[in-house]
């Protein structure tokens, strides 16, 4: 029987995954096949994994009992790297399909098999059609989707949208729909920063740690914040239902107006009188 490795070990194993050749084209075939979508390459990978690695952090140093070493150093990390590794294989199921993928790969590394299965069920279940038709256990997961649903702006556009949307946007025409797709892509290219931050100032109540906010700077020429809230609504409501399994709310900040979800109203709704300046440096700005 085979040892199990220490979480140092394990963590190691991980971290090699980030420039191995095998991951890296499955990736890039896995992007080519999305070509109708925005980009889902290997930077997309890098952007979840350096927002749930800040969101691990900030998490653990509230509420340190709540994410063991395993989990911040492994599994966490894990799952937002390899959560669309399975768009290679199908990219309509490339939830299902990453799965698969994940246990390929990590298997031959020695990865405890426990550890493998809970970084599996992660990819398996990062996207917003599984996640509102569960109920959240595991923090890992919740970390992961919120990491994943909160990258995107004009960089994930391809560089042919973007430079038809540029001209477009010269003409003041950017808002009007000109192909399939297209609402996604003007939507991210409007998106011109996004920062996702906590702020512990931000609670509604003592049960809460704060608030999880996702600060945009949006161009609302190519696209109104009504626009976005209502194509991204299944995503948002995910990371809110995330964020309050971690012990937070969820807010959504654009162009300096913070947004929250009206549950009565069933729609996000503008905080009245409360309008902050936007950042003059980026907290954090997955790259």
């Amino acid at each position: 029987m085979t040892e199990k490795l220490s979480v140092t070990e394990a963590a190691a194993v991980i971290q090699s995954l980030y420039d191995d050749r095998e991951i890296l084209d499955l990736y890039a075939a896995g992007d080519k096949l999305s070509s109708g979508q925005t980009k889902h390459d290997i930077g997309h990978a890098f952007s979840v994994l350096s927002t749930a690695e800040y969101l691990t952090g900030e998490i653990h140093k509230r509420f340190p009992e709540k994410l063991d070493d395993e989990t911040r150093k492994v599994v966490i990390p894990a799952g937002a790297f390899l959560h669309d590794i399975g768009r290679a294989i199908d990219v309509a199921d490339h939830a299902g399909a990453g799965a698969k993928v994940t246990r390929t790969l990590l298997e031959p590394r020695g990865i405890d098999t426990d550890v493998i299965k809970r970084i599996q069920r992660i990819v398996a279940l990062h996207r917003s059609s599984a996640v509102l038709k569960m109920k959240f256990n595991d923090p890992a997961w919740a970390i992961v989707v919120i990491a994943d649903k909160c990258v995107g702006d004009e960089d994930r556009v391809r560089p042919n949208k973007a430079a038809i949307l540029r001209g477009l946007r010269f003409l003041r025409i950017a808002h009007i729909n000109w192909w399939d797709n297209a609402e996604h892509d003007r939507v991210n290219f409007a998106i011109k920063m996004s920062n996702l931050l906590v702020d512990s100032d931000d609670s509604p109540s003592p049960a809460h740690a704060g608030a999880i906010v996702l600060k945009l700077t949006l161009d609302e020429v190519v696209a109104p914040a009504t626009e976005l809230l209502a194509l991204y609504a299944d995503r948002f409501h995910s990371c809110g239902r995330a964020a309050k399994y971690l012990g937070f709310v969820f807010r959504i900040e654009i162009n300096g107006v913070r947004w929250l979800f009206d549950d009565d109203k069933d729609k996000w709704r503008p905080i009245r009188g409360f309008s902050v300046p936007l950042p003059s440096t980026i907290m954090h700005k997955p790259e």
